[in-house]
């Protein structure tokens, strides 16, 4: 892992407004807020590394608070924009996963159960595996372990204010 691009990418300009943008929508403090988004910039990071390594990343239900701060950061656009040019020099678009992928997954699952759950296992450890190569443990830990049991889906809705 390049440390020294990682510590870079943290530096964000217009933060105060993005995390106002966040806590507008969502009732958490200023420092859950400021501590999501270190925890997105270190996503988004990694996210524009997969052209170099070839393995792409997603997000799944345990990095969904991420998400919802990717989406405020994506409001900022100018904000945004300069912030991937800046660090990355290209942007890393959001790619929701669509209906019909959701459906071909379903479809795969109910077809083939257990070569699903194992293609999504193979998935999972790959994205594991690259956490922890390029951000280290306690980041693989704190998005898989502290952050999903805090930000479910469930508290995700129960926090939102519209």
């Amino acid at each position: 892992m390049n440390q020294q691009l990682l510590m870079q990418a943290l530096d964000c300009d217009n933060e105060q407004a993005i995390l106002e943008g966040f806590m507008d929508r969502y009732q958490v403090s200023y420092q859950e807020a400021e501590d999501i988004f270190k925890e997105t910039k270190k996503w988004l990071w990694l996210a524009s590394q997969s052209e170099v390594t070839g393995i792409p990343v997603f997000i799944d239900k345990p990095l969904m608070i991420i998400d919802e701060m990717w989406h405020t950061f994506i409001l900022h656009t100018r904000s945004y924009y300069n912030f991937c040019l800046t660090h990355f020099q290209k942007l890393v678009h959001h790619n929701p996963t669509s209906p019909k992928e959701k459906e071909e997954r379903r479809d795969e699952f109910l077809k083939n159960p257990t070569g699903a759950i194992k293609k999504h296992e193979e998935q999972l450890r790959t994205q594991y595996n690259l956490i922890y190569d390029n951000l280290g443990p306690e980041t693989l830990l704190k998005w898989y372990d502290t952050m999903a049991q805090k930000y479910t889906p469930e508290y995700i809705r129960s926090i939102k204010k519209y």
